[in-house]
């Protein structure tokens, strides 16, 4: 295969890179003026310089030669204004499908997240009849959700197969989201734990949801049918997450449970003041409260069943690993 990467510099990016290269495939990398493609470089790949907000006629000559497209580009909880998020998320969505179609790429796999479903109290997959309301200001989820809704209008009409992708939240090496923020909590003496800290939570390691990608692209099927979610590789409990990654930085924390009924009622108190996430300030904080205190919903079992996906990496050996990596930066 010869592969058309967006995204290829961020963390979910960089390990389906990795995995291609290593399987022996060609990977061609679009990458912003001035984005660390060090790390590309370095496995092997040809890099683009552009823009997913570039037009369609300006990406295609460097899609144009490519079997597949893998559409990982978007801004994930970075701030800015809702423009800014569409921008990228949506219409560079557009831009991207568009130009594989003018290319003739035989597959194109957007990356979108489970964060479309927004609140769900119940097991969820992508089987179920609707979505739930949105909040406004979860930028994420909206452009997330929109840009499924672009690109397979593309697929329509240009006759392009897509495939969808929906990972729930994804950590790894070269994580600059979510394990900085862990990491800085794994390194205090005492580490909190929203409630008993024994529940499931919706977290992957990046390496076993690039195992899935490369089953979709190995495929190469298309159509409404051909959405996965990837929202559970195995399980992992909260006290897992903590202790994994703090062994992996070199530290061996203590834990403090802070009661559940504590945690939402401070959650609903910085709500109502407009508290934002620290380091994603547009994901609502009561969304991560009910994602930390309660079970996985998203079961992934289509994804098992129809492709054979069988995660490579248990999360003890993927969050040390993942410690590790964050000393040396």
């Amino acid at each position: 295969m010869r592969v058309y990467l967006t995204g290829g510099t961020g963390l979910l990016g960089s390990h389906m890179a990795e995995l291609l290269r290593r399987r022996g495939h060609e990977v061609v990398a679009l990458c912003r003026e001035g984005a660390d493609v060090g790390f590309l470089e370095t496995i092997g790949c040809e890099l683009v310089t552009g823009d997913v907000r570039s037009s369609p006629a300006a990406l295609a000559p460097g899609i144009r030669g490519c079997s597949h497209v893998v559409h990982g580009a978007a801004l994930v909880y970075a701030g800015g204004s809702w423009s800014s998020v569409y921008e990228v998320n949506v219409e560079g969505s557009r831009n991207v499908a568009q130009a594989a179609a003018a290319a003739g790429v035989g597959h194109f796999l957007h990356v979108s997240s489970v964060a479309v479903y927004g609140t769900v109290h119940v097991v969820t997959d992508e089987e179920q009849a609707g979505f739930a309301a949105l909040p406004e200001t979860d930028y994420y989820a909206r452009s997330k959700r929109e840009a499924e809704e672009v690109v397979r209008d593309v697929e329509r009409s240009e006759g392009l197969p897509v495939t969808v992708m929906r990972p729930s939240a994804v950590y790894g090496e070269r994580d600059r989201l979510m394990v900085p923020a862990l990491a800085r909590i794994c390194r205090r003496r005492w580490v909190p734990l929203f409630g008993s800290g024994d529940n499931t939570l919706p977290v992957v390691y990046a390496g076993n949801v690039a195992q899935a990608m490369l089953l979709v692209l190995e495929a190469s099927s298309g159509g409404p049918a051909s959405t996965y979610d990837v929202g559970l590789d195995h399980l992992l409990t909260q006290r897992e997450l903590m202790s994994g990654l703090a062994r992996g930085l070199g530290h061996d924390p203590r834990f403090l449970s802070v009661p559940a009924r504590a945690v939402r009622a401070g959650v609903a108190i910085l709500s109502r003041a407009g508290v934002g996430t620290p380091g994603a300030r547009h994901l609502p904080l009561d969304r991560v409260a009910r994602l930390a205190l309660g079970e996985n919903p998203y079961p992934s079992r289509r994804i098992r069943r129809e492709l054979g996906w069988d995660p490579p990496f248990g999360h003890a050996e993927a969050l040390e690993r993942t410690g590790r990596w964050y000393t040396t930066i």
